[in-house]
């Protein structure tokens, strides 16, 4: 069976994805900030740009709120609260976690304005650490009916409020906590995500002045548990989570650092219909065996490809091979160019013939 160049679908470009951050993604980092998401999906390989270091992730959060660290910005509303900043060891090593210091007993609480969709689930989370101040609660009203509260001194949740409202409190370690609030009906208007030291299980009130409590990294997910944690400054942030590093599929602490991503494999998110491959043509890069694997659009791998060093392989399927979900290229470790063949299908990526 020849080819017909007119049925052919060639990674020419990837499709590349710049950084939110001026700063490097270094190797240890465990998420990889984008700007979008667009033509992303979980579970495939997406590498480092000017760098042959490839990372695989599993999920795609966001965190919606801003300054999610600096709480003394003028972004978080301060009431009866005194915020000194970077005043003790945050739970990723770094001086970065900040103390709230009650001035009051009553309307003591810290808070952003309405960020997500009204009657949506959304996930409130922070991690919190006990001082003179042990209990505090998440909510998202003012007056606490929506409120959950957390015993920093044991790790326990307190009372729960709200029809499908959902609190989780996991141990971080030093004495640190994250505590998480899934609210099953968000309310919008107002000040809409409120964290508030508390005397006591219940309580609406601080349990005096002169009180202190420690808070890190706070985040907002529409979402029905909280992922990764990413941390943010003037803006929210969108980002890859539950990375795992390595260079041409092998692990490397040491692998280079990017300030971009580029996704493997190129973008064929419209694909949703069975698609027939009827040939392909791939070449090696030179620098080692070659690999193309192929799967479907939910990430079910399907196939691989092995070839020798500094060749080209021309493959026709008889009959062809039918692709319920779609055609991906989850991995082309080594790989310098390849043609997909197909029929039965015309999109801008992927383009079909008779």
């Amino acid at each position: 069976m020849g080819f017909n160049l007119d049925t052919q679908a060639t990674r020419s470009d990837l499709m590349s994805v710049d950084s939110t951050l001026s700063e490097n993604i270094t190797a240890a980092q465990d998420y990889i900030p984008v700007a979008s998401t667009t033509n992303f999906s979980t579970s495939v390989v997406a590498e480092i740009e000017t760098t042959n270091e490839v990372v695989s992730f599993t999920d795609i959060s966001s965190n919606l709120m801003s300054y999610s660290e600096q709480f003394d910005n003028a972004a978080w509303i301060k009431s009866n609260l005194t915020i000194s900043a970077d005043s003790t060891t945050a739970p990723d090593g770094t001086t970065t976690a900040d103390s709230w210091l009650s001035t009051a007993t009553s309307s003591c609480y810290i808070s952003q304005n309405a960020l997500g969709t009204g009657g949506d689930t959304y996930t409130f989370s922070i991690f919190a650490k006990a001082g003179d101040m042990n209990w505090f609660r998440i909510s998202n009203v003012s007056s606490g009916a929506s409120g959950g509260w957390f015993n920093l001194t044991d790790g326990t949740l307190g009372t729960s409020n709200g029809v499908g409202n959902v609190s989780t409190i996991t141990s971080v370690g030093d004495g640190w906590y994250r505590c998480e609030r899934k609210f099953a009906s968000y309310v919008t208007g107002g000040t809409s995500v409120i964290y508030a030291p508390s005397s006591a299980d219940g309580a609406t009130t601080a349990p005096g002045s002169n009180k202190f409590i420690y808070f890190w990294g706070a985040q907002v997910e529409k979402a029905s548990s909280a992922s990764t944690y990413l941390p943010t400054t003037s803006s929210a942030l969108v980002g890859l989570t539950n990375v795992t590093r390595g260079v041409n599929g092998t692990t490397a602490a040491s692998a280079s650092s990017g300030d971009a991503i580029q996704q493997l494999p190129y973008a064929l998110g419209e694909v949703n219909m069975p698609v027939r491959l009827t040939g392909l043509s791939v070449s090696s890069d030179g620098t080692g065996a070659g690999r193309l694997t192929l799967c479907d659009k939910v990430g079910t791998h399907l196939c691989d490809v092995d070839i020798p060093d500094t060749k080209i392989f021309d493959l026709t399927f008889d009959g062809g091979i039918l692709f319920p979900n779609g055609i991906y290229v989850a991995n082309s470790d080594n790989i310098t160019a390849y043609t997909l063949y197909t029929s039965g299908y015309n999109s801008p990526n992927l383009t079909a013939g008779g």
